[in-house]
């Protein structure tokens, strides 16, 4: 199953949207790791990328959300907290065994899934938000 970056998602903030295709290129890279059925080291590593990935790229969008005093910051924070936390969660299930069929619906669920309904919905609101604050600069 490959995760490819769909325009759709595409916020109009290059900063965010360049953070956001990143995280979809290590969905990608994971993804194709379980379909390998690679080694739990490996897989484990990529999510240890995209958590650390995903630390900067919530404090950027943080950064940005200060600036712009964005009223849906908790919200948002909520929801980083969230991502980073199942990213945790699988890496503790991955640790001692190899990846299953069963893990990788999980990160596909949890994490893939997830991370697409956040932008869909949170992202763009917090843009419309900014996105006038910005042009006005």
């Amino acid at each position: 199953m490959a995760i490819q970056w769909e325009e759709s998602l595409r916020l109009g903030v290059s900063v965010i949207d360049l953070q956001h295709e990143e995280i979809f290129s290590q969905f990608d890279k994971l993804s194709e790791a379980l379909q390998a059925g690679k080694g739990s080291e490996e897989v484990t590593g990529l999510l240890t990328y995209l958590n650390d990935y995903a630390t900067t790229h919530f404090s950027d969008e943080d950064e940005i959300m200060l600036r712009y005093k964005y009223n849906g910051i908790v919200e948002q924070r909520e929801h980083h907290a969230l991502f980073k936390e199942n990213i945790a969660k699988l890496s503790e299930l991955l640790s001692g065994s190899e990846p299953t069929k069963e893990i990788a619906f999980k990160i596909d669920a949890t994490l893939i899934r997830y991370f697409i309904n956040h932008v869909n919905k949170l992202d763009k609101k917090m843009v419309e938000f900014i996105k006038p604050l910005m042009a006005q600069e």
